[in-house]
């Protein structure tokens, strides 16, 4: 019998459904995909901080096809999205809340697949990840960390210097004066954070595809044509971004994972952009260098910035294909 498939010429999904989890006291909101219903479990976990990715799940199949060998679940966090549906996630946005949700994943996907999920983080999920496999390692199967944030003081004081620098070449004076304006970092409030991140974004520095309003626009684009998002949530999603960085910014900013987290007892895969700006390829070496772990690999994309899972995505694609089967090849380590 010959298999169904959809637009794309891909498998046909077997499972897409949206649906609700309790971690701990709250409800949160996940989308589970995948063409069967044996494949093993991939939980991604967004970069932001605050971000949906529930809304990003047809982009994320066009691109990735990672449908095709795993189910996949599309996770709305604390402070995002759908989840913002339950107002006990609109509070204690904290990183030990961010933790003790996704162990509290993990064990629910545990339980419910017979099996440790995969989990591909990007950015700060990756780092939420990472502190979630250090507490339990026996859930996590293996880690693909992209764009991990490592060292918060490093980046920031990378990601300034590029944009500064980069305006003064370009000789982009409203760029230079705005930056020249907020003054070098810590940058902890959100003012300021949003000031350096619209201009690395502007200059390539977070995806070489697209500038900081291209970013915003195909975000609320995506969230305007998602069925799963009601209007209302639409409007919570957007105000849940800007609370979640007000929230996690200040705190997040003593991240050092070179200083507090010497091992995880999991296999982890670094996957780094060579053009990043915004967490920096010198700290994501300095982490590789000193962490210990049963296996580790550092893949950089050299295409690529802070987003290297859409920026170069057959690539990405065949390096999750290959850490499903434990076989990442020499090739990928450059």
């Amino acid at each position: 019998m010959r298999k169904k498939t959809n637009a794309h010429g891909r498998p046909a999904l077997a499972i897409d459904e949206l649906q609700t989890v309790n971690l701990g006291t709250a409800r949160h909101w996940i989308r589970v995909r995948g063409t069967g219903t044996s494949n093993p479990p991939l939980l991604l976990m967004q970069l932001g901080p605050g971000l949906p990715i529930i809304n990003e799940a047809h982009r994320f199949e066009r691109l990735l096809a990672l449908e095709d060998a795993f189910t996949v679940v599309y996770w709305d966090q604390r402070g995002t999205g759908l989840s913002l549906r339950d107002a006990s996630n609109r509070s204690n946005v904290n990183v030990a809340h961010m933790v003790a949700d996704t162990v509290s994943m993990l064990e629910t996907l545990r339980d419910r697949f017979g099996a440790a999920p995969l989990v591909a983080g990007f950015s700060f999920g990756a780092t939420f990840a990472a502190y979630a496999a250090v507490q339990r390692p026996d859930l996590v199967s293996a880690l693909i960390a992209v764009g991990m944030d490592v060292d918060i003081a490093a980046a920031e004081t990378n990601a300034y210097a590029f944009a500064l620098r980069t305006a003064r070449e370009r000789g982009n004076r409203r760029a230079a004066r705005q930056l020249e304006k907020i003054g070098p970092p810590p940058h902890p409030g959100l003012k300021e954070f949003t000031t350096r991140l619209r201009w690395v974004a502007n200059f390539g520095g977070l995806a070489t595809n697209a500038n900081y309003n291209a970013t915003a626009r195909a975000l609320l684009v995506s969230l305007a044509r998602s069925h799963d998002y009601s209007p209302a949530d639409v409007i919570r999603t957007l105000r849940g971004v800007w609370a979640s960085q007000a929230a996690l910014v200040p705190e997040l900013a003593a991240t050092d994972l070179v200083r507090t987290m010497p091992r995880v007892e999991v296999p982890i895969v670094m996957v780094q952009g060579r053009l990043d700006q915004v967490a920096p390829g010198e700290a994501a070496q300095r982490f590789y260098d000193a962490l210990e772990a049963p296996s580790k690999q550092l893949v950089w994309f050299e295409q690529s910035a802070h987003t290297p899972h859409l920026e170069e995505p057959e690539r990405f694609r065949d390096l999750v294909m290959m850490t499903r089967t434990s076989r990442i090849a020499d090739r990928w380590v450059q």
